[in-house]
């Protein structure tokens, strides 16, 4: 009986199928030896602080700069404390939380409480509302609808007045401001409700006594403005990274006038009831995290984002691990 004659594999043929197999080897390898859902992050005091383990949840936030990194915060955070948790950071966020299983899988994500509707919805262009539901009121509103509100950051995105270190010496925030003259204000023209022609300040004199020159510009012009002294003070979004990246300073709002009506106003998460109630937990973990969110944290993240070109996820971990809530990020 004839046997076939094996075709002879040229030598350079012969050892690229040899390499081909042996990558394939080692891919197989490390995807077998991978364990599903093993968290990124882990070790620091969240881990301590609740166990996670089986809890599993689609984190959404965004398109604005805070929302994204607050998601990433949520994700690592559940990572931290051995769940498991999908990034969703393109998506709303809070929004989403609202719809049904059938038209969002959403299951947490952040609003704003001065931003938030009275409806309980978040304000679609973050405008800020005449009268913002209280956090009370958010919580009652939507209990029903099996929508839990957590507390929120000590952050809260309200403007602030910024000026240099060196003009803000012997200045005990804005009623120092008061005292010095004349004022150049630059303001940004859609700040909190006042004036058509920078509404800001209308609070900032009502509130200090002082009528101040006002220049409306865009936030960048207002910060470029201040930093050169072109202006004395400028009113910025709480929230801006070119702040601590030009090396200006917040004067203390110490009588409230740009913050609004009195209650929490800051970040807040939202997460649906039922997801909630099978790991009451989570409710610690993120306390933890917005105990620690004040205004110079998050605009120090914002100006990596935004001025240094840094990933929202990367950065987000690096306060985390700084924070102490996470060993490893």
């Amino acid at each position: 009986m004839l046997r076939p004659v094996p075709t002879p594999v040229p030598a350079r043929a012969g050892l690229a199928v040899l390499v081909v197999i042996a990558v394939l080897t080692v891919l197989v390898t490390a995807c077998g030896s991978a364990r599903p859902g093993s968290p990124e992050a882990s070790g620091g005091l969240l881990a301590q602080r609740a166990d996670l383990r089986g809890a599993s949840y689609v984190v959404g936030g965004g398109p604005s700069t805070p929302l994204r990194l607050l998601c990433q915060i949520t994700i690592a955070a559940v990572q931290a404390a051995d769940g498991d948790a999908d990034d969703e950071c393109g998506k709303t966020g809070a929004l989403d939380v609202y719809g049904s299983p059938q038209e969002s899988d959403v299951d947490t994500g952040w609003a704003s409480l001065r931003t938030t509707l009275p409806d309980g919805t978040p304000s679609p262009d973050d405008a800020v509302p005449p009268s913002p539901p209280t956090l009370a009121a958010l919580r009652s509103l939507d209990a029903p609808l099996g929508v839990t509100w957590l507390d929120p950051t000590a952050f809260d995105g309200a403007d602030v007045v910024v000026t240099r270190p060196g003009a803000a010496a012997d200045l005990p925030g804005l009623a120092g401001l008061a005292r010095t003259s004349p004022v150049t204000l630059c303001a940004v023209a859609d700040a909190v409700p006042g004036t058509t022609a920078a509404p800001g300040t209308t609070a900032v004199t009502a509130g200090y006594g002082f009528a101040p020159v006002v220049v409306p510009e865009d936030a960048n012009a207002v910060l470029a403005g201040v930093a050169t002294g072109r202006c004395t003070a400028g009113l910025v979004p709480g929230d801006a990274g070119r702040v601590p990246a030009l090396g200006l300073v917040v004067l203390p709002d110490v009588r409230g006038v740009l913050t609004g009506p009195a209650g929490p106003r800051g970040y807040a998460p939202v997460m649906r009831t039922g997801v909630l109630d099978g790991h009451p937990g989570a409710a610690d973990v993120l306390g933890e995290v917005t105990r620690r969110l004040d205004g110079t944290a998050m605009r120090s993240m914002v100006r990596e984002v935004e001025v240094d070109g840094r990933d929202p996820r990367d950065v987000a971990r690096r306060w985390l691990v700084a924070a102490g809530l996470v060993a490893k990020g």
